[in-house]
């Protein structure tokens, strides 16, 4: 067998596959405007993943920007919640939430994490929870099932919607620690984002689904979407998302977007998402 130092080409082969190991793919959209929150109805496709460290989410991120951090000067912070697939958090589809204080650069109590996995969250409701799953799913060409999903800011927390009711908040002193509170998250954000993600765990690039696999042109009964979607001014009033200004998307051969901002439709601001991954085929 020819060594990979011996054989330059065989060497960038492998290079090429190490790269996508820790990968994100995004059909991502941005609205850069000071806000308390905002909502959308997510459809509930259980998205095929290929691995069980790999997860496919759609989401909403509620974001300062630059906020400030007692140790590193200033950094992003958010609260996120969303729908998602990831076998290793969570047998089935299910409802998530997120928060970093730090940018990221690690969880911990009271510093960021997943769900209730950390310190941080602060439970109310005594039925619905991060982690749990919804039954029944939407299925291509069958019915078709949502939920309401959002953020708002209120005394000081922000706490998360789902289905008809506050369940819980991430209480404001944990993105203000040593720090003015009016210049972290705890005050306000000025980003808020509505998107869907695909995690690749491994080195060969994921054939995993975003929403259900379908491309955005599918349209409704098949592909997946989120609508309604509004953000909350700084007065708490409620104003149609226009994501247009922060557009990415990673790979347009493996996933894509649909956007209609503003629409005419009892729909609103929405958009429909989706793709199959790498290979083409939905669910494999």
């Amino acid at each position: 067998m020819t060594r990979a130092d011996e054989d330059p080409t065989a060497l960038s082969k492998i290079h090429a596959a190490e790269s996508n190991h820790g990968k994100h793919w995004y059909t991502s959209t941005g609205q850069h405007v000071d806000n308390k929150g905002g909502k959308g109805t997510f459809s509930l496709f259980g998205a095929y993943v290929q691995r069980s460290a790999d997860f496919s989410l759609l989401q909403t991120a509620v974001i300062r920007s630059k906020a400030a951090h007692a140790k590193k000067g200033t950094t992003s912070q958010t609260v996120e919640a969303g729908w998602i697939n990831y076998p290793d958090h969570g047998k089935e589809p299910h409802l998530f939430s997120y928060f970093t204080t730090n940018g990221y650069s690690g969880d911990g109590d009271n510093i960021g994490g997943w769900n209730r996995d950390r310190k941080g969250w602060v439970q109310v409701d005594k039925d619905l929870y991060p982690g749990i799953p919804f039954k029944p799913l939407s299925t291509r060409g069958g019915n078709q099932h949502e939920l309401e999903i959002g953020y708002h800011l209120a005394d000081g927390n922000w706490w998360l919607w789902c289905l008809d009711r506050y369940i819980g908040y991430y209480p404001g002193s944990l993105f203000s620690q040593g720090v003015n509170a009016a210049d972290t998250l705890a005050d306000h954000s000025d980003i808020i984002d509505f998107y869907g993600e695909i995690f690749n765990s491994e080195e060969e690039v994921t054939t995993t689904d975003m929403g259900s696999g379908e491309w955005p042109d599918a349209g409704y009964g098949k592909a997946a979407y989120i609508h309604n979607i509004v953000y909350t001014d700084t007065k708490g009033n409620f104003q149609n998302y226009n994501g247009q200004s922060q557009l990415i998307i990673s790979d347009a051969k493996r996933y894509n977007i649909k956007p209609s901002w503003n629409s005419a439709s009892s729909w609103g601001s929405y958009f429909y998402l989706g793709g199959p991954g790498a290979g083409g085929k939905i669910g494999a």
